[in-house]
């Protein structure tokens, strides 16, 4: 006797923007897979909201502030879930987190989909979930993601649709479009201007901020740039963590530098994808850069590059050569250098390897995205 489908699933997108990106080309298996089912997605940051409310694999999205709740808010918000009866809680890659597994033990009534990771993952209670996927150490973080799917759908015995080329999904809205025109037209950027984007900076939590590039960096490549291309505009992306390290950038550079303090990401997005090209840290910026299609050139330290470089077919890493690199895994624990090197693999960086990159970048064809 075949076993009831899920009509109802949710899905936790609760780290962050960059990892919420990620998981959109499984999104698009899933809905595939169970075209039938509702799929609720919950998410922790509003700008994580953002861009999945225009994902048409969605058919809600909902966002609940865990971090300023108080932990009985928190319980009730869980239990308010648990009782609508989704069939299927669905944790994405990565949450290695202890909290995470017991949000998806608790919501998930008959299933409940997770990774098992190599570090910590005992004491952060993997073996709450029934359907398990072990981390793989070595795939690209869609490629987990979409494992986890199939995984879904060999449980549930359906067959697993064809996704040839797994892309990123990011919806702009006509909207977001006509805002990025009138941004523009508005501080005398046109289609002649050579337009680089660039994201200087990261959240401080778990330490994000510490795998950043130099602002002093980012001061003489704009500076390069600007003596490269007489025709060159910038536009830095700057949220509230990073308006700090922007300001002094700016004060240190030419007048054709723009900060954009766009709150509603679609909308920065719409000026990113006007960009000749972006140059960004490893962030979830320049993950959703990356689904706007836009050559990139990416900056890497600690983090493992191969695992989480830009989804997409235009783009180059720079990134230092340390024998400690990479030295961030997924775990609860926050961002340190485990050499006690201050972070040099950031430092190896230099401008002229950026610029080498960018100039890379912009000579290189577009091409789909390989197979997962």
């Amino acid at each position: 006797m075949q076993q009831r489908l899920p009509k109802k699933i949710v899905v936790f997108c609760l780290p962050g923007i960059g990892d919420a990106i990620l998981f959109t080309p499984a999104l698009a298996l899933l809905r595939r897979a169970l075209p039938a089912a509702w799929i609720t997605v919950v998410t922790m940051f509003r700008g994580t909201a953002d861009i999945l409310e225009t994902n048409p694999d969605v058919d809600e999205v909902r966002c609940f502030d865990f971090f300023r709740a108080t932990k009985w808010q928190g319980l009730r918000y869980v239990w308010d879930l648990r009782r609508e009866g989704f069939d299927i809680s669905i944790m994405p890659f990565p949450s290695n987190r202890l909290e995470y597994n017991v949000v998806n033990w608790l919501v998930g009534h008959r299933w409940r989909a997770a990774h098992r990771y190599q570090h910590q993952s005992g004491q952060n209670l993997w073996f709450l979930n029934n359907i398990v996927v072990t981390e793989d150490g070595h795939r690209h973080n869609v490629e987990e993601n979409l494992r986890l799917v199939r995984a879904i759908c060999e449980q549930l015995k359906i067959s697993v649709p064809d996704v040839p080329h797994p892309e990123l999904k990011l919806v702009l809205t006509a909207e977001d479009e006509q805002y990025g025109e009138s941004f523009l037209s508005q501080h005398g950027i046109n289609r002649e201007t050579i337009l680089f984007g660039f994201h200087t900076f990261s959240s401080t939590f778990k330490n994000m901020h510490r795998k950043c590039w130099g602002k002093d960096d980012f001061v003489q490549l704009i500076r390069r740039l600007g003596e490269q291309y007489a025709n060159a505009r910038f536009l830095i992306f700057s949220g509230p963590s990073d308006e700090e390290v922007n300001r002094y950038i700016t004060e240190r550079v030419d007048g054709r530098v723009t900060l954009v303090r766009e709150s509603n990401l679609r909308q920065a997005l719409a000026l990113v994808k006007r960009s000749r090209v972006f140059i960004g840290n490893d962030s979830g910026f320049t993950h959703l850069s990356a689904a706007m299609g836009v050559p990139i050139v990416a900056l890497y330290g600690p983090t493992n590059w191969r695992r989480l470089h830009p989804r997409t077919s235009r783009y180059v890493v720079a990134h230092g050569d340390l024998p400690c690199i990479p030295c961030f895994y997924y775990s609860s624990r926050p961002l340190r250098c485990v050499a006690n090197l201050d972070y040099a693999c950031m430092r190896q960086i230099t401008v002229e390897q950026v610029l080498t990159a960018i100039h890379t970048v912009l000579s290189k064809p577009h091409e789909p995205t390989s197979p997962a």
